[in-house]
């Protein structure tokens, strides 16, 4: 391309500025049309908030919290993250709402600052059993600055409640954390809130994967009775990957608003902002409470199709939107079973489970392309199969081929 002022190459598209870019994002639109999507952590998101994402709020400053004075200009801002603020207290009933977060894991780490000391303690469910890295594992930086023990299950698979409440008798935790990324049942957070009282802890529970089914009605929410409450706008609330969001009784608003910005993050994008500001006006509507209650059932199917093949699930089956098949023994590595079932049309993903290797499935997606219960079902079986048998299978590939075919993706977000 000849030289050009740079005003003048504004009007110029992605394929005529940077054609390799362009190559690869056709690319994923590829996979994504003809793959099956049992990426739990994934979604497709609404084209209202990819507009509001791509809008002239991208080159927008948003440093700082209403009202913001640091700067002239600040009111459009204002008023949107304001919006977006009070959407969100009201989806969850929430006496505080920060949405800044560029991440739900920033959003935990702000969470620990703002309310605990270096050193302090923390009870936690067990990365190992499906909880999460950020809630005090060792790798991550919350178990570095903090103390932390953990609850995990009992060997069928159901949280060991009892043994949480002994250890936080034992231990006396500043913080009970109650939150999964790799657990398919639902956890008691009112009973582990109990559990916090009784030891004088502070009860913070995450909501990444289960946030839309709570909105929904379909699982307990944890907010009236937790200090803290954090979840992404992704997973099951069905928004773009923009980050986190926290949610917190006003007595802790100050220091975690603190904590969060400046103490982790500088300026916010204001067109994540804007887009969950959207995202939050979607999922009030009764269409995506029809769509999570079509999100559980298909988890429900899969789960039966893969007991019928005769796959082990992990805690006995599902009653979210996550299914976790138990592959322990059978031979299966972790590079091979991702290889394997993507070159048969599948993107799903691994776990580490305590007793081996986990395979995480979501039904978020394929419910969003229109796969009923009895599909899942069917596909279960399918995948089941393929699992025990540990062998390609061209009938199976060109069922998972039909089954994208028969089921697109969104509009708009197809090839075109």
């Amino acid at each position: 391309m000849r030289d050009l002022p740079w005003a003048a190459l504004f009007t110029h598209t992605l394929a005529q500025i940077d054609p390799a870019m362009e190559e690869l994002i056709a690319t994923q639109r590829v996979q994504n049309t003809h793959s099956v999507n049992l990426v739990a952590s994934e979604t497709y998101s609404p084209r209202a908030t990819l507009e509001a994402e791509a809008s002239a709020l991208v080159d927008k400053n948003a440093s700082g919290y209403p009202p913001r004075e640091g700067f002239g200009g600040g009111d459009v801002m204002d008023r949107i993250e304001r919006l977006a603020c009070e959407r969100a207290r009201a989806l969850f009933g929430a006496e505080h709402a920060n949405i800044q977060a560029l991440s739900s894991t920033i959003a935990n780490v702000a969470v620990l600052r703002g309310l605990l000391r270096p050193g302090e303690r923390i009870l936690a469910f067990d990365p190992a059993a499906g909880g999460h890295g950020s809630h005090g594992g060792g790798r991550h930086i919350s178990g570095q600055e903090f103390e932390a023990k953990f609850f995990g299950t009992r060997g069928d698979g159901s949280v060991d409640y009892e043994a949480a409440a002994a250890i936080a008798a034992e231990f006396r935790p500043r913080m009970i954390i109650a939150g999964s990324s790799a657990y398919p049942l639902s956890l008691d957070f009112r009973r582990l809130a109990g559990i916090a009282r009784d030891v004088g802890a502070l009860f913070f529970a995450d909501i990444a994967h289960v946030s839309g089914l709570v909105i929904a009605g379909l699982h307990e929410n944890p907010v009236p009775f937790s200090d803290v409450v954090t979840s992404s706008t992704h997973k099951t609330m069905c928004g773009p990957r923009t980050g986190g969001l926290i949610l917190c009784r006003e007595e802790h608003a100050a220091a975690i608003d603190r904590a969060l910005a400046p103490g982790l993050q500088a300026a916010p994008g204001g067109h994540i902002i804007a887009a969950r500001a959207v995202l939050f006006a979607l999922v009030a509507r009764p269409e995506f409470t029809t769509l999570m209650q079509a999100v559980v059932a298909g988890a429900q199917g899969l789960a039966e199709g893969l007991a019928a093949a005769g796959v082990p699930l992990y805690a006995g089956g599902t009653a979210t939107h996550m299914v976790v098949a138990d592959l322990g023994g059978t031979g299966w590595s972790v590079p091979a079973l991702n290889a394997a079932l993507f070159r048969h049309g599948v993107v799903a993903n691994t776990t580490g489970l305590s007793g081996g290797l986990g395979l995480r499935l979501g039904s978020t997606p394929m419910a969003i392309r229109g796969l009923d219960s009895s599909g899942f079902r069917a596909l279960g079986r399918w995948l089941g199969a393929f699992l025990l048998n540990g062998v390609g299978d061209r009938g199976f590939a060109e069922g998972i081929a039909a089954l994208a075919v028969h089921h697109p993706v969104p509009p708009g977000l197809e090839l075109t």
